[in-house]
């Protein structure tokens, strides 16, 4: 139960003291603006006109035409504010660029949503499925190291520097490292301006990846195991991950390429260039 005067945040939930009936209380959680429950919903400088924002420096309420807008970077996140046009709160919102209506019209990525989507899903399946590849890909070939025949045989079919097994460590590491740099730059396609570059990166590791595999089957003798449904099976399930990965590197491309075309078409006609 929550006690007297407490109220909850109508954005992140959190618990709030209401300290002002008849005035903005700011959130102490995530600062946004709850209104005191006696407070006038209408715009300060326009009495009978209902407000459409809250100045995030006074708290005062304004209506359309008395709200400036700002987005600004916070932390590695945009966010838009909002300010009255009194001196204190325009000088407390410099850090953030006032809100261009028409550029923003201009740059809305909306269309690309439902692909981003699928490409993020894609794109992290598939990177995902290779770090798991990677790690079974490292537990088999120790077992068949240490516990098979094709393993122990003298000279060994899988080489090694000192101990039996070292060279799969290592080389099983640097591929284990790639799959992980490879999933992160996956996470990165969803973001708008990063897209364009993760793709083109996801592309790029995903070679790199590949042909280190290749290396690393020829390396350790693969072909020559025994039973030739391990390392056909391997290349099969490795197969559909660099598809999946790969299919989604080129959707992060179109779309990015895509992106930065509008935004440069919005900057020439606003002539913001």
């Amino acid at each position: 139960m929550m006690a007297k005067g407490q109220v909850l945040c109508p954005l992140c939930g959190a618990r709030m003291e209401r300290w002002n009936d008849d005035k903005v209380n700011n959130c102490e959680y995530c600062g946004s603006p709850v209104l005191g429950p006696s407070q006038s919903r209408d715009c300060v400088n326009h009495p009978g006109t209902l407000a459409k924002g809250v100045c995030h420096v006074c708290g005062d309420l304004l209506c359309e035409e008395c709200l400036q807008y700002r987005v600004g970077d916070y932390g590695g996140k945009l966010f838009t504010i909002v300010n009255c046009e009194k001196f204190r709160c325009v000088s407390e919102s410099r850090w953030a660029k006032p809100l261009n209506r028409e550029y923003q019209r201009l740059t809305d990525m909306d269309w690309a949503d439902s692909s981003d989507n699928i490409i993020f899903r894609v794109t992290g399946l598939g990177a995902l499925l290779m770090m798991i590849f990677e790690l079974f890909f490292v537990i088999s070939i120790l077992y068949i190291q240490y516990f098979t025949t094709w393993g122990l045989n003298d000279p060994p079919f899988l080489p090694f520097f000192f101990l039996r097994g070292d060279l799969v460590v290592i080389l099983s590491i640097l591929g284990n490292l790639l799959s992980a740099i490879l999933l992160q730059t996956a996470l990165q396609v969803y973001i708008h301006e990063r897209q364009l570059g993760a793709g083109l990166l996801l592309a790029f590791i995903l070679i790199v990846e590949s042909v280190f595999l290749v290396f690393r089957g020829i390396f350790f003798n693969l072909l020559s195991f025994p039973n030739p449904l391990y390392p056909w099976g391997l290349f099969a399930a490795f197969s559909v991950a660099v598809l999946m990965v790969f299919l989604g590197s080129l959707g992060a491309i179109y779309n990015g390429l895509k992106k930065r075309n509008q935004i440069e078409y919005a900057k020439q006609k606003l002539g913001l260039k």
